[in-house]
């Protein structure tokens, strides 16, 4: 729609009425005085938030002029003073132009006007005593206001070779295998007195003794009983002679000390080989909390030893944050300085599984299709925080590989939720002590039972995003208020529910949260699926280098609880490596990795840690609404990344704590004062990060990146527009966020003011627009905004990304 004809709806009846009005002569009595709207833009007014007036009278008269705008807001038309009345002296020539400031409230009818591509209806009056003139005019919106993107043109899909495997790396049960190393130096004679429980191969032999309990050697307790599983300080064999009691840990959780007891589910690797003519691409997720890139790099070596040829650039690797895996990262140990890492299990069973998954996926490769949807979390799921702020991804984008018989080869889901049910269930459930792929094993259990072949879920953005409550019904779907919810992993939410949530448990909340999530996910493909159109298959991996600022990696470090990870110093050009019999490093660095990579209309981002949503999906917050205003965000990866569907492959290539953008860096122990390893985790607006005492250092947002976008732009690619602006809410408005205000904190703006869905944008520079679409946190056209929002796509199909972030002037 052009020009005048923008009105729509109801807005017609005011248009006409302008169009009447316009026609007609202008008023004026005894025919001395007219006026007459020089404006026919209302972009223009509201830029320069001024009406231009022609007045003609009688030569140095003093002539009061003021204006009306028409809106309509239902079925009823308001009238809003758009020109307060102000006096103009007409010049030695009878006549003058005026350009009359515009009220507040006169700024907001129009913006609304011009967001919803109407003409605004603007009658200008003028007195001279007893004269008086009058006249209507329209004030149009800008040209093609109002159009809507063309449809996805029809186009033949690309073909592709496709393979994909899984293999668990459970510990077997003890004695169900031969020649079990972590027992290989132990006589009988011996194997009678170390005689402690051992469910699983993989545990050297202990004795289960009354001894004194020495977790904290600086503080010991009371003697402690004989309990069935290995205590700090009790006598054990070690076969490796690593200087420490490898067994059965369990990484991740809380409560304290985790023994495995039993298997609940396999804890697996799962994979997915990618081949489009000579270009091949490998995509693993394991079940692990996290995973160092010194193992990653060892898979990939053990895969080419294997004789796959497959390079650096081609196998990409991440964790799914399962918190009720075998350990591997170190922590969660007998005691907070000793590494809970099983060597016997992490080179004699997780690393050559791992290799040998890749290895049957590239070996099963045959030809497929591929296609992508991006479908979203079930409305009955509440969103928890741990920390602030709350800003979370609800969108889950999709692959999955069809061969040419039909049948499902893999499908792969992105969730930016914790894995972590299990591990936050009370101590006293025995599920607590259980491993298990936790959510995810039922999660991709109902998705292999819906299509076959290997489902696989990547996490995305899950820092400070805590496994959601289950609830039998919907939830609201605009924040509330914040509620300090009673849940143990953590639950600071901003959705009020008298439901009751499903409760914990293994066969319930854990079960209940992996199957629902899966069913959305069947939906969405039935319905809004794409095939890929594109058949390129990239791949590129970066180092880093982080200073590591958070005081207590650090002593960790020194005590070998990271075991095989070195260290580095003079910006990661000097290798620390750590001690071979205790671990230890002493290096003020981490050199790690970040990685992307290309699947047809895929694109990836490999993030080394658990990455806050608004890092690098952004927000609705302000200055204002960090803890230190002062400190940029770091870059926004996503507009870098071209593809119709966007992925953060999170806890990918490394694994480097949590990671959030330096101004959101309240609590890491010893970074903005050296000596204070326990530092407060609560901000100024009394909201509490817990998270930031497990994160290397507040800049590693920065470092991640940065490193990001220079793959990303590699080639010399150009990333999509970021725009700043507002969006403009139904009473025209201006917000940074879509549907109301303000952001909520904890003790201050603690209730949320929902003030409708934003109608349009205010963009710097530019005006007012009415998007053809809107756009989601990962690019994907939305009906309607939401707290996905993130910018808006213009009718050429063009994205625009909304920065709301800085603070900025408009009209």
């Amino acid at each position: 729609m052009r020009g005048a004809a923008c009105g729509r709806g109801a807005g017609l009846v005011v248009l006409a009425a302008a169009v009447a009005l316009t026609a007609a002569p202008a008023d004026a009595s005894g025919g001395s005085l007219t006026v007459r709207v020089r404006d026919t833009r209302g972009g223009r007014v509201l830029r320069h938030h001024a009406l231009r007036v022609a007045v003609h009278g009688h030569a140095g008269d003093q002539v009061e002029v003021a204006a009306t705008l028409a809106r309509l807001v239902g079925k009823r038309v308001h009238h809003v003073r758009l020109v307060k009345r102000t006096a103009v002296t007409i010049d030695p020539n009878g006549s003058e132009t005026a350009s009359l400031a515009i009220t507040h409230a006169g700024a907001k009818a129009l913006r609304a006007l011009l967001a919803t591509c109407q003409t605004a209806s603007v009658r200008v009056t003028a007195r001279d005593g007893a004269l008086t003139a009058s006249q209507t005019a329209g004030l149009g919106p800008k040209r093609g206001c109002g159009g809507r993107p063309k449809p996805r043109p029809h186009a033949t899909p690309a073909q592709f070779l496709v393979g994909a495997a899984t293999l668990s790396f459970t510990p077997p049960l003890h004695d169900a295998i031969a020649n079990d190393p972590a027992e290989a130096c132990a006589s009988a004679a011996q194997l009678s007195v170390y005689n402690g429980p051992r469910p699983f191969a993989y545990m050297e032999p202990y004795q289960d003794t009354t001894h004194q309990d020495l977790s904290d050697p600086t503080n010991p307790g009371g003697l402690v009983g004989p309990n069935g599983h290995y205590d700090y300080g009790e006598p054990y064999l070690d076969c490796n002679h690593n200087g420490r009691w490898d067994g059965n840990f369990i990484g991740g959780g809380g409560g304290g000390t985790r023994y495995a007891t039993k298997e609940a589910d396999p804890v697996t690797a799962r994979a997915i080989v990618v081949t489009s003519r000579t270009h091949t691409v490998a995509v693993e997720v394991v079940d692990q909390e996290g995973l160092f890139n010194t193992y990653m790099q060892q898979i990939r070596d053990r895969v080419r030893a294997d004789g796959v040829p497959l390079g650096d650039n081609q196998m990409f690797l991440s964790s799914s944050h399962d918190e009720s895996a075998p350990q591997s990262l170190g922590l969660n140990g007998a005691n907070d300085e000793t590494s809970a890492t099983n060597d016997y299990w992490l080179y004699d069973e997780f690393i050559p599984q791992a290799a040998k998954t890749i290895e049957q996926a590239y070996a099963r490769r045959r030809p497929a299709t591929i296609r992508y949807a991006e479908s979203q979390e079930p409305p009955n799921f509440r969103q928890c925080w741990s920390s602030y702020p709350y800003v979370d991804d609800m969108r889950v984008p999709v692959l999955q590989a069809v061969g040419t018989n039909g049948k499902v080869i893999a499908t792969l889901a992105n969730v930016s939720q914790h894995t972590e049910t299990l591990g936050f269930n009370p101590s006293t459930l025995p599920d607590w002590r259980w491993y298990s792929a936790d959510w995810p094993y039922f999660f991709r259990r109902s998705l292999e039972r819906q299509y076959g072949g290997v489902a696989i879920e990547m996490a995305g953005s899950v820092g400070s995003v805590e496994s959601p409550e289950v609830f039998p019904g919907e939830i609201p779907v605009f924040p509330q208020k914040f509620i300090d919810e009673d849940h143990p992993a953590g639950c600071r939410t901003l959705f009020e529910t008298k439901l009751k949530h499903a409760p914990l448990g293994y066969h319930n909340e854990t079960q209940a949260y992996g199957e629902e999530l899966a069913s959305t996910i069947v939906r969405t493909l039935r319905t809004s699926s794409h095939p890929s159109i594109s058949g390129a298959v990239s791949g590129a991996h970066a180092d880093i280098c982080v200073e590591v600022t958070n005081k207590l990696f650090a002593a960790a470090a020194a005590a070998g609880v990271f075991a095989h990870r070195s260290s580095y110093t003079d910006n990661c050009t000097v290798e620390l490596p750590p001690n071979p019999i205790t671990g230890s490093t002493s290096g003020t660095e981490a050199k790690g990795n970040v990685a992307v990579f290309r699947i047809g209309d895929g694109t990836f981002a490999s993030v080394p840690g658990e990455v806050f949503p608004f890092t690098f999906l952004r927000s609705f917050m302000g200055p204002q609404d960090m803890p230190y205003p002062d400190e940029p965000l770091p870059p926004w990866i996503i507009p870098h990344m071209h593809t119709p569907y966007r992925f953060i492959d999170g806890l990918g290539d490394d694994m480097l704590g949590y990671i959030f953008p330096s101004g959101n860096g309240v609590g890491v122990p010893g970074e903005r004062d050296p000596s204070n390893i326990n530092p407060s985790s609560d901000d100024r607006f009394g909201c509490h990060h817990s998270d930031d005492s497990e994160a290397a250092s507040s800049q590693t947002a920065n470092v991640v990146g940065a490193a990001l976008v220079n793959l990303l732009d590699a080639g010399g690619a150009k990333p999509e527009p970021i725009v700043q602006g507002r969006y403009v809410l139904p009473d025209g408005s201006l917000s940074r966020d879509p549907l109301g205000g303000p952001e909520i904190k904890c003790t201050t703006d603690q209730v949320f003011h929902f003030k409708g869905r934003a109608i349009g944008v205010d963009v710097k520079g530019f005006g007012v627009i009415q998007p053809a679409r809107w756009m989601n946190l990962h690019g994907q056209p939305q009906a309607k905004p939401d707290r996905n929002t993130r910018g808006f796509i213009l009718a050429s199909g063009k994205r625009m990304w909304l920065d709301v972030f800085p603070d900025v002037t408009l009209p």
